[in-house]
């Protein structure tokens, strides 16, 4: 990892080399770290797929430590914590998803098996048997796109016109899979629907899955309507 200074109150953990799953992994075990040690001269902590921001009060550190330099520091706190596979063992978290396949709850489903020449039981069976991880969060408030889709169901277009689509619908977009949190409109590729309410904006932790969460997806029925 690259550790570079964002101006003088912040501190860019960035990723070496390839984005991989366990490069992530490695800022996450950070971040979990720092949060736990609730260091009061950190100000925020913003990650992502591939860095994270750390921010933090200088003009605190300077009259609490005696030190010349925050971001050296930093630095050197990063540098010790113990970032190994062991440790994100201890905090991994995996979120069952339980969904409908088809019908209504999936407009798309049928032109894309027809596409990819499979029978909806074989498209279940491999969507279903993922160990999907959440390498990153956007669009919309508690929204995760996961990684690790079946490549035999990848699709690397988008539907043929934008259309309203209703929160706790699952998407595919290229290689990830998404599940929408709020209703959108958009061209995304709709396979299904869950009743999970994955975004609860009168809870403190309104995201019900976070970014380094595992996600399995549950088959409530096969097709059918809404």
């Amino acid at each position: 990892m690259k550790v570079y200074s964002q101006g003088d109150q912040a501190i860019v953990v960035s990723l070496r080399g390839q984005v991989t799953q366990k490069a992530t992994q490695r800022l996450l075990v950070l971040r979990h770290y720092l949060n736990e040690q609730n260091y009061p001269f950190i100000t925020e902590i913003v990650p992502t797929e591939t860095d994270m921001l750390i921010s933090y009060d200088a003009q605190m550190m300077l009259k609490q430590f005696d030190i010349a330099s925050p971001f050296l520091y930093m630095k050197k706190l990063i540098a010790e914590i113990d970032l190994s596979e062991e440790k994100w063992k201890k905090q991994r978290r995996c979120v069952k998803v339980p969904m409908y396949y088809g019908g209504t709850y999936g407009p798309h489903f049928d032109d894309l098996l027809e596409e990819l020449q499979m029978t909806d039981t074989d498209f279940i069976k491999r969507h279903t048997a993922a160990d999907y991880f959440v390498s990153m969060m956007g669009y919309s408030p508690g929204f995760p796109y996961l990684s690790g889709v079946d490549t035999s169901i990848v699709v690397n277009h988008t539907a043929a016109e934008k259309r309203f689509i209703p929160a706790g619908s699952v998407i595919l977009e290229n290689n990830k899979c998404g599940i929408t949190t709020t209703d959108t409109y958009e061209d995304w590729l709709v396979i299904g629907w869950t009743p999970l309410k994955l975004f609860d904006p009168t809870k403190k932790d309104f995201a019900l899955i976070s970014l380094g969460d595992h996600v399995k997806f549950d088959v409530l029925r096969e097709g059918g309507g809404a």
